[in-house]
């Protein structure tokens, strides 16, 4: 099962799981005596087949080929077959013994003590567990993910159906020709504004103060020229007194 994905190692826990099933039911015909362990493993075996079958619904759903990329779940099926193919190969009886059988001379012997079984029982249980519980944290990944677009979807919509007052951007006709920032200057400044941007916890308004002529709006071309550039500017009005 090496290198095999999600969905290949489904099919290798159900297949696995029906064998292992098919086996105890044999013998439990012939090893009353251990009927009660038999039935223990053989429910526990059960329960982690119904765990891959609501993963095998999952990869058929939607959002079945996000599921088949998850190295996390696609580890836990493949530790799961490989402990059911060894509980096969315990289970499966020799060659010589099924000749036997066969003739009618020899009844299989259930080759597991309760206490094996037990510790058998709990590995299974505590697979079936963690397929559960990483296939819960995919979902919600994945959720979390759809949620995440959506959302960015509805502030771009948001964002196209805003008025747009022409001339008024920083890189507009009007304002192609207005200076913005020369190289290393104003940079203690700009980097507080980006550090504003940066930090979700900041103040919504970042408040450029001072006499006329000091460079407010070249520094604010400045930041909106970066932020464009970015992908961070949501839009920019810059406007003369008097011409507002």
């Amino acid at each position: 099962m090496e290198g095999l994905g999600v969905a290949s190692n489904v099919i290798a826990v159900a297949d696995l799981s029906m064998k292992v099933a098919s086996l105890c039911i044999q013998y439990a015909k012939d090893a009353k005596n251990a009927a009660s362990d038999i039935e223990r493993l053989n429910n526990e075996v059960a329960n982690l087949q119904n765990v891959a079958k609501n993963v095998q619904e999952l990869l058929n759903s939607l959002n079945g080929a996000k599921l088949e990329k998850s190295q996390r779940l696609r580890d836990d099926l493949k530790n799961s077959a490989s402990q059911l193919e060894t509980l096969k190969k315990k289970l499966e009886p020799s060659t010589g013994r099924k000749g036997m059988r066969k003739m009618g001379l020899r009844s299989l012997k259930w080759p597991f003590q309760s206490k094996e079984v037990k510790d058998l029982v709990e590995t299974l249980r505590r697979h079936a567990e963690i397929i559960d519980r990483t296939l819960q944290v995919e979902q919600t990944g994945i959720l979390l993910n759809i949620d995440q677009k959506l959302l960015s979807i509805d502030q771009t919509t948001v964002l196209s159906r805003l008025p747009i007052a022409a001339g008024a951007s920083f890189d507009s006709r009007a304002e192609e020709h207005n200076p913005t920032c020369l190289p290393n200057t104003r940079v203690d400044l700009l980097r507080q504004i980006h550090e504003w941007v940066n930090d979700p916890c900041a103040k919504a308004i970042f408040w450029l103060n001072g006499m006329a002529g000091t460079g407010k709006s070249t520094i604010s071309r400045t930041v909106a020229r970066d932020f464009a550039s970015s992908g961070h500017l949501g839009a920019s009005f810059f406007f003369k007194r008097g011409e507002a």
